[in-house]
């Protein structure tokens, strides 16, 4: 039987066009804030919604799962999910399945391809995992 958690972000975050953002979530429905790992050793089933406010019309705003290792290093960038956006402020959902190795976690990235800085206003995201 998997376990779900649900992570939630309010604080704002300015996002410099052309890099990757990691998303740090403010807590998880347990309690536990400054939250980088949204799964650990196992399998993940994993859903996340971002809000951004400040962009462009027509800029790309691309979403993306990390697997990082068990020294923090990113061992595999999972295929990003795009958009195109054209009003300024934007809701982006991207979701992706995969295993985070022994002493590993997975976290989200975010990157936006703008003239100037956007602004991640908020964002969730639901994760299924089974133990290995």
């Amino acid at each position: 039987m998997p376990e779900h958690h649900r992570f939630t972000k309010d604080t704002r975050n300015d996002l410099a066009p052309a890099v990757w953002h990691d998303i740090v979530f403010d807590r998880r429905e347990d309690g536990a804030t400054d939250v980088r790992a949204l799964a650990e050793e196992g399998l993940y089933d994993l859903s996340v919604g971002v809000t951004l406010m400040g962009i462009a019309p027509g800029t790309e705003v691309q979403v993306r799962a990390v697997e990082f290792d068990a020294n923090g290093d990113p061992l595999s960038e999972r295929p990003a999910g795009g958009e195109v956006h054209a009003t300024g402020r934007g809701r982006f959902a991207y979701s992706w399945k995969g295993a985070v190795p022994p002493g590993g976690r997975v976290g989200v990235r975010v990157v936006q391809f703008g003239q100037t800085d956007a602004h991640l206003v908020c964002a969730e995201a639901d994760v299924f995992t089974w133990s290995s």
